[in-house]
């Protein structure tokens, strides 16, 4: 079994490497290029969260899960392309003798720490039920008053949500609090060996719960409120969605943070010694730092192997969640075995296999049944429980601080700027991108789109976006523009940050001629640099280039006087704001370098009616008034 998991471990990095060098202009041609990062299933569950929806081919992600279900964390030694690279790297490094091969591999509590992180993630993606929860008793009652007043319309009796409950829902209220506080209290241990630990609270909260429901439900109609309740449920929950939550799994996913690294460290490192993966010399912005960070992951091997795997992956952590309920698994013959422990000496999960199971943490490598000289191990259709220990170990009040933590940090990032009202004017994302909250909802930083860009305008951020937007692509056009006639960002996002938009959607022709163009921005003039303006030398670069029809850069004939006493003719520029559509090609071939005369902000971009420019753009006669106001 080694043998053919050594096998699918070189078919599945040699596909994910042959994805990423085909995620070019001139190779792309349909291939699935986006597969391995659709099918995580951290990303399908966490955008799912985020956005409600389960975007394109994300399903994958789902099967993966399937999977793990059924065998456990294959996925983690058999495919994943970040997992067979730290294996590949940790053989290369430290050598070490049997017994120091065995102690390495010992399970550590450390290796806890991914669980902890994926909880802050989680919680950061699934803040919305917060307020849901807590506008839906309005959001309910709301819906349940529509529909009495509609059977009022009809001849019916009129009674409304207040009435039907009265005194229950404030039974129903202080119970729910009551329940989570004890709920709090416990998962803490403040409640702890005491005679009020003994007592019991949580039964007589939810008996206050339930007798409040009973009492509700017998004077409004269950049918009724059952339908009130889904409804207004609903309304909360979409209402919340969309200014309650973030998509940070990115920044540690494996799968994501191998593609953002290959495609702004290693692939132009490679390119710059062969010449031979790019048309043209690439650059991004502060790659050294993605690189860093890619390498000291895996060098982190010559220490403790498949540090990253077994104690920072949050995936692995999802996975090793699921997979306490996988059919099959690994298991010891207590009478054969001889507790040598050399099961341990190339296990690559320090799942404990030397004794009983830690089933979250192993990564089906089969290396100990390989080992054992005994034959005690085998991998085994639903074995006896008692023999495995089923659940990750972890500590209850750490796992509550890591999701306090990520429900605390969403705020704080969001009020601390570069979002809504002090949007930085250097966030020009990419054509079709959706609007800057659901982008931060739906990107996650994998740099897809980076990758596949033609001319290397495309780069990942800072801070530009704030905290949350660190590696989200952004379009800087000193170092490239975008093509006119290119959508290839939205074709191979895998999750619907960019939507998939076609050519004449882009250019608003045929069937999108009403709508206009996609504009992601609007370009300026610095006239104190620009050289007709200030210098009084002729230049027509930006009009030249200028790829609209028709041109939104045009010139108008002056006549000036010069420092000499003559006449001089010049063509001076001006922006024609409703045709620019914020392609940024203007200020790339400016031919003020340093600092460009003319200059694209992301204001005008019509995937958000709030940052238009000009109010003949904006469709919503009300979102015009109050933009006005």
């Amino acid at each position: 079994m080694v043998k053919i998991r050594r096998a699918y471990e070189a078919l599945a990095l040699g596909l994910f490497l042959f994805f990423l060098l085909i995620t070019d202009l001139r190779f792309l041609k349909g291939w699935p290029v986006s597969w391995f990062l659709e099918a995580s299933p951290l990303v399908a569950v966490a955008t799912a969260l985020t956005t409600h929806t389960i975007y394109r081919n994300l399903f994958w992600g789902l099967v993966i899960l399937g999977i793990t279900m059924m065998l456990g964390r294959v996925w983690c030694n058999w495919m994943c392309p970040f997992g067979i690279l730290h294996h590949l790297f940790g053989n290369i490094g430290v050598r070490r003798n049997t017994k120091q091969a065995i102690e390495v591999n010992r399970y550590r509590r450390i290796y806890a720490l991914k669980y902890y992180i994926l909880a802050a993630m989680i919680a950061m993606a699934a803040l919305w039920i917060v307020p849901t929860l807590w506008n839906a008793p309005g959001r309910i009652a709301e819906s349940y008053n529509e529909a009495a007043l509609a059977r009022t319309a009809e001849g019916g009796s009129v009674t409304t949500f207040d009435q039907a409950f009265g005194i229950s829902a404030w039974m129903i209220g202080l119970g729910l609090a009551g329940l989570g506080g004890y709920a709090a209290f416990r998962a803490m241990g403040v409640l702890g060996p005491s005679r009020l630990a003994r007592v019991p609270v949580g039964a007589a909260l939810l008996g206050v719960v339930v007798l409040g429901l009973g009492i509700g439900l017998m004077r409004a109609g269950v049918p009724e409120t059952l339908a009130a309740a889904g409804d207004g449920l609903g309304r909360s929950a979409e209402a919340a969605r969309r200014d309650n939550a973030t998509l940070q799994i990115g920044l540690l996913d494996p799968i994501a943070l191998t593609v953002r690294s290959m495609t702004t460290s290693v692939l132009p490192s490679v390119d710059k010694a062969t010449e031979g993966v790019y048309t043209d010399t690439r650059e991004y912005w502060f790659a050294w730092v993605v690189g860093v960070i890619f390498i000291g992951f895996l060098i982190a091997n010559w220490w403790i192997p498949r540090f990253f795997c077994r104690a920072v992956c949050p995936l692995g952590a999802l996975l090793g969640v699921f997979s306490r309920f996988s059919l099959w698994r690994i298991d010891r013959d207590p009478v054969r075995c001889t507790d040598c422990d050399l099961c341990l000496k190339s296990c690559e999960g320090a799942s404990d296999p030397h004794q009983d199971l830690r089933k979250s943490e192993c990564f089906v490598c089969f290396n100990c049944i390989e080992d054992c000289p005994h034959d005690a191990l085998q991998f085994r259709f639903l074995p006896r429980k008692a023999s495995e220990i089923t659940a990750p170990a972890l500590d209850r009040r750490t796992l509550m601080l890591a999701g306090l933590f990520g429900v605390l940090f969403f705020p704080m990032a969001r009020l601390s700027g570069g979002v809504r009202k002090n949007f930085d004017r250097r966030v020009i994302r990419p054509p079709g991108s959706v609007a800057e909250q659901e982008f931060l909802q739906r990107c996650i930083k994998c740099d897809q789109c980076i990758r596949v860009c033609p001319t290397n305008v495309l780069q990942p951020a800072l801070f530009e976006a704030g905290v949350e937007g660190l590696w989200t692509p952004i379009m800087i056009s000193k170092m490239g523009w975008c093509e006119l006639n290119c959508t290839l960002c939205s074709q191979v996002c895998p999750t619907g940050a960019i939507r998939e938009i076609s050519i004449a959607e882009k250019l608003g022709v045929g069937p999108f001629e009403a709508q206009g163009p996609v504009k992601t921005g609007t370009a300026f003039y610095n006239r104190g640099r620009c050289l007709p303006w200030a210098m009084d030398t002729e230049c027509v670069v930006c009009e030249e280039v200028c790829p609209t029809s028709p041109k939104s850069i045009f010139t108008r004939n002056v006549e000036v006087t010069d420092r000499w006493g003559g006449t001089l003719e010049l063509k001076r520029p001006f922006i024609d704001p409703e045709k620019c559509i914020g392609c940024g090609i203007c200020e790339h071939e400016c031919p003020v370098k340093d600092d460009p005369a003319v200059y694209v902000t992301a204001i005008g971009e019509t995937r958000d009616k709030e940052r238009s420019l000009l109010l003949s753009l904006v469709e919503d006669p009300a979102l015009a008034d109050q933009l006005m106001a």
